[in-house]
């Protein structure tokens, strides 16, 4: 495979994919690579014929671990938390208290509901037998190796310490959602997310659906990712999984790819299902050139294919994203100069905030209407009854709402918005709204807008500026018919924190 690859590729392209190779070294922790060792010990929940062979075998048989076995009743059963190799299982004793018990792996014969899919969690209708799950259990035994592969930064996540919505629903949980398995879940009692490496299989969809960026791929971070497509320029991107890329099908493809447009380069990925809006948009304006997708890629991708195709066709009257297997005309694709933009991001920027300054740089202060766009909501305002009290922007996390502290005004930029609605269910005033899934792609977008403003409440003891005038009118509407008895108290209505307990004290000032 690499010979045919060495002949179909000249020095230089085998040097971009050499530096990818060493780019991806270089964003990778060399702490990743972990190792745990998992006791041959084991809770079996169930009753009947089947239970009593599987227990039989693991009493009876020989086999590489002396096994360690625990009972228990289906009715018994409580929860589970923790990973392979070290999980706390809670039941409940025969007085009805609930205890716990510490096990390596779990093997169920019930249908319990509340029993999570992790590795080391066995179930019969995942294997042909009894003697089969008990070999599947004693190959998780001893020593298991596992990687750090996700990363995860909890300042932009839109879950992370978040209260839930009034109807219980967290504000975003699409990473945990998407997870096949339990690499990523959540703790909705203390609103954390929870990573583990040992169950994580290494798809990459979790990557794909976060709005923000918070969860990244290990050496094919947005940093790492954006340094691998600017050495793409003027070529035109194969994105391809490295399984496939090392595969002998994929060597006569590309001979025949590179046969009818020598511009073709392969831009090898371990998972190319990580990819979303943001990581397509970099690769299309760092290579300046059109992607081509080598396999079709998961569902959970599609749309944001279908936005980018959608943006790109309206500004440059061209596809951006092909699939190779449906498309005919791949030999015709060049690069476009109007589409490169080389733009590097800080570690403090969310994906967010390079998906909006990397777009704003094809739409300039054009205008090409509104696009269906997952992670985008158009938001609208009831300015006239908005009292500026800026519960909005504290539940904002993406700076798509900030406050003019020196001209008293509430800012907004769309494009920023994640759709996630937390300043909807913050707002005291229920004044907002958002039209979700909409991206309108016009300068406005890209910029801070004012959408409601107010004039300055000056405190009526010392003249210092602490409020807007319509908040101080809302509480003097409210609390006026209760303190209408005491001057004091509704001079104090008007009062900053300070002259507030002065006036309440010494009556009002003459």
């Amino acid at each position: 495979m690499k010979n045919i690859l060495n002949q179909l590729l000249n020095d230089e392209e085998l040097g971009i994919l050499q530096e990818c190779d060493e780019l991806t070294l270089d964003f990778t922790s060399l702490s990743k690579d972990a190792l745990s060792i998992v006791a041959p010990h084991c809770v079996v929940i169930g009753y009947g014929e089947l239970t009593d062979e599987f227990l039989t075998l693991c009493i009876d048989k020989q086999h590489s671990f002396t096994l360690e076995i625990a009972h228990l009743l289906p009715q018994d059963f409580v929860g589970l938390k923790g990973h392979l190799g070290d999980f706390t299982l809670f039941f409940k004793n025969a007085n009805g208290d609930i205890e716990s018990i510490k096990t390596a792996q779990v093997v169920s014969f019930a249908p319990l509901q509340n029993l999570p899919a992790y590795k080391g969690v066995h179930t019969p209708d995942t294997y042909d037998s009894a003697d089969s799950m008990l070999e599947g259990l004693l190959a998780l035994c001893g020593e298991q190796s596992y990687s750090h592969t996700i990363v995860f930064n909890p300042k932009y996540c839109q879950y992370q310490e978040r209260r839930p919505l009034a109807n219980g629903e967290s504000v975003c949980h699409f990473c945990v959602d998407i997870c096949p398995t339990m690499g990523v879940s959540s703790d909705d009692s203390l609103k954390i997310l929870q990573l583990s490496p040992i169950d994580c299989i290494s798809c990459g969809k979790c990557v794909s659906v976060c709005p923000t960026g918070s969860l990244q791929r290990e050496g094919d971070g947005l940093e790492a990712f954006t340094h691998k497509a600017r050495l793409y320029k003027g070529r035109i991107p194969l994105i391809v999984a490295k399984a496939d890329f090392e595969s002998p099908n994929f060597a006569k493809d590309f001979r025949t790819l590179k046969e009818h447009n020598s511009l073709f380069l392969p831009f090898v990925l371990e998972v190319p299902d990580m990819l979303n809006g943001t990581y397509f948009l970099t690769l299309l304006q760092e290579s300046s050139a059109p992607l081509v997708l080598y396999r079709p890629l998961g569902e959970h991708i599609s749309s944001d294919i279908e936005s980018l195709n959608t943006i790109y066709e309206r500004i440059f009257a061209k596809k951006a994203i092909h699939i190779f297997a449906d498309s005919q005309d791949l030999d015709m694709l060049q690069p476009l100069a109007q589409t490169h933009y080389v733009y590097t991001p800080t570690s403090n920027e969310s994906s967010k905030d390079i998906f909006s300054e990397r777009l704003r740089f094809w739409v300039k202060q054009e205008e090409y209407g509104k696009v269906k766009i997952d992670n985008c909501a158009l938001l609208s305002i009831d300015s006239k009854n908005c009292t500026l009290c800026l519960s909005c922007v504290e539940a904002c996390n993406t700076n798509a709402l900030i406050n003019n502290s020196t001209s008293f005004e509430l800012l907004y930029k769309s494009s920023l918005c994640t759709d996630c609605g937390y300043c909807v269910a913050s707002c005291a005033e229920n004044v907002l709204g958002l039209f979700s899934h909409t991206l309108n792609l016009n300068q406005q977008s890209f910029e801070y807008t004012s959408i409601a403003s107010d004039e300055p409440f000056r405190c009526v003891e010392c003249n210092k500026i602490f409020a807007t005038r319509k908040s101080i009118e809302k509480i003097k509407h409210i609390l006026s018919p209760a303190f209408s008895y005491d001057s004091s108290k509704l001079r104090s209505l008007e009062c900053c924190a300070d002259c507030k307990v002065k006036v309440m004290f010494n009556g009002v000032s003459v």
